[in-house]
């Protein structure tokens, strides 16, 4: 059941955005040719706008119709509209740095120097990307909808159940009536027993993690409005809530794309985190400070002795 409250789910996504922007989002669900395509275009996007389809096929190894297909597959409706957007891009001057070559993964000959580099790399693309990417409207109205929540459950399996925990700990913080559930038997009962009233925060890197996607439509049918954060707005978690966040990853050799998604997801929930805060700050604020105290009163005190010897 949809709410007529907040804007529906379903905007095309990636529209208005860069290219390769939207090729980075597409990539964890293209085809094994339309994914060489893609990759051979963002470690190549200035030479690209040289060439032709014929010519790309030929450099990539793949067919010139499936050149047309990876464009239609980005929601464009010929090559040469790829070709405008890359040229349109690389001129562009603002501070962001789409077009740097996209790392295809980490081998056992690379040095400490290079993993901490490359990793640190793609984490701060994949939260540069979640920035450009933001839905401002779907966020204020996931926001909206938790603040006014009689109860907010999230749902989460595995790396994604890590996320699910993260948001619940912030929120439970500022009085927030929120719960996190990562076992797929206690998520499921949850659902049973959501209203109209509740809120429902679905938490998954593909968008098909099965156990999430069958809770969230369990809570749906009796009520709850629904909220989901996936890589894929075309993903079935996506398209069955009313809200669509979206969050990305670039994976490597040694860590999958749901890991690598993990900065972009803490990076979203932290923005959704504050404007809940700031919608209703008179609360936050309250519970902030009713709080406050236990961290402090459960440190380890130094030893007298450290005291006097310092002395």
């Amino acid at each position: 059941m949809k709410t007529q409250d907040f804007p529906a789910n379903g905007a095309e996504p990636g529209r208005g955005a860069l290219i390769t922007d939207r090729i980075r989002l597409a990539l964890p669900n293209l085809s094994h040719a339309h994914e060489q395509i893609a990759r051979y275009v963002l470690r190549n996007a200035e030479q690209v706008t040289q060439l032709s389809a014929a010519q790309l096929a030929a450099k990539v190894g793949v067919s010139q119709p499936s050149v047309t297909r990876f464009c239609q597959a980005l929601g464009l409706g010929s090559y040469q509209a790829l070709l405008l957007a890359l040229a349109g891009e690389a001129g562009q001057s603002h501070g962001a740095s789409p077009m740097k070559p996209l790392a295809d993964g980490l081998s056992p000959d690379d040095s400490l120097e290079q993993v901490a580099h490359m990793l640190t790399r793609l984490d701060i693309d994949a939260m540069e990307l979640v920035a450009r990417q933001l839905d401002f409207e779907a966020i204020e109205a996931a926001a909206q909808m938790v603040a006014a929540a009689r109860h907010t459950d999230v749902y989460g399996v595995g790396a994604s159940g890590l996320i699910a925990q993260e948001l619940e700990l912030r929120l439970f913080r500022l009085g927030v009536p929120i719960r996190a559930w990562v076992e797929t038997h206690a998520a499921a009962t949850s659902a049973a027993l959501r209203s109209p009233e509740d809120v429902i925060v679905a938490i998954s890197a593909s968008g098909r993690t099965r156990e999430t996607y069958e809770a969230l439509v369990s809570g749906r049918e009796r009520g709850a409005k629904t909220i989901a954060l996936t890589s894929d707005p075309a993903s079935p978690v996506a398209l069955a809530a009313d809200v669509h966040l979206t969050t990305i990853g670039t994976g490597t050799t040694y860590r999958t794309a749901s890991f690598a998604a993990r900065h972009g997801q803490l990076l979203l929930i932290d923005i959704l985190y504050t404007r809940i805060a700031q919608l209703d700050h008179d609360r936050a604020l309250d519970a902030v400070a009713a709080t406050a105290h236990i961290v402090p009163n459960h440190r380890v005190r130094e030893p007298r002795s450290t005291q006097r010897d310092a002395e």
